[in-house]
């Protein structure tokens, strides 16, 4: 399977899967990212994966984020990751002695998600494009911030076959009612020493969610850190099994 043209930048990652480094038209720009897949593949579903926030190590070089595209794609999955707009060669348009992180810092305090919904929608409509023909389901993977957003999108639709959650923030200046209305299959996966973990608000969130959910809870903190491979394989079997289920 080739997906895209020649002229694009092409690194083996292993065995036979291929990631290219695409630019996606995004508000007088591009969004940078890797979109990663089996090239003997015929046909797949497809992955888009989530950062966290970027004053948070948000990018697409993130360890778990990085570790995810590699086990996902070399799953059989199509799997594109993309940096935020201002963050790598992602483009943003920002007032003169304004930074990036400050711009990113406001988007957080004021809870302005659609400053990474809109991006991500695009990224997504590129996926799609992307797979054409070749495309079965589509499924999204966020991590922390990312998280939120999958979800977020989830909600709004997009037809979407599932949503893994790693590390949400289940903390009090977020609100989580609209995961009531988010009905695909959703795994969520949380350390059991997340700092961005509060008891009670997740025991008041948890029996709003819709079905169907699951919980995976790890060893360790928000981060993963030397748990990335254990991550991905839990993931990679929570997809896989959904795969099995719509046989």
């Amino acid at each position: 399977m080739r997906l895209l043209s020649p002229q694009d930048s092409i690194e083996m990652e292993g065995g036979d899967v291929f990631s290219e480094h695409v630019f996606i038209p995004f508000e007088r720009g591009h969004l940078e990212g890797w979109l990663s897949y089996d090239a003997e593949g015929t046909s797949c579903d497809g992955i888009l994966l989530l950062s966290p926030h970027p004053s948070f190590a948000g990018t697409m070089e993130n360890n778990v984020v990085r570790e995810l595209a590699a086990t996902l794609s070399g799953a059989g999955f199509a799997v594109l990751r993309f940096n935020y707009p201002g963050i790598g060669a992602s483009s943003l348009e920002i007032p003169e002695g304004i930074s990036v992180l400050d711009y990113w810092n406001r988007v957080e305090r004021e809870q302005q998600f659609d400053e990474a919904l809109q991006p991500a929608l695009t990224a997504l409509d590129f996926l799609k494009q992307s797979l054409g023909g070749f495309i079965g389901h589509i499924h999204l993977v966020g991590y922390s911030y990312g998280a939120m957003i999958a979800l977020m999108m989830a909600q709004k639709g997009c037809d979407i076959r599932s949503v893994t959650s790693v590390a949400l923030p289940w903390v009090s200046r977020y609100h989580y009612d609209f995961l009531s209305e988010v009905h695909c299959r959703k795994l969520f996966v949380t350390g059991k020493q997340d700092f961005a973990f509060e008891t009670s608000v997740y025991d008041n969130a948890w029996p709003q969610v819709a079905e169907p959910k699951r919980v995976k809870w790890f060893e360790g903190d928000h981060f993963f850190r030397k748990q990335e491979r254990d991550l991905s394989l839990e993931v990679r079997h929570f997809l896989l099994e959904g795969l099995d289920e719509d046989l």
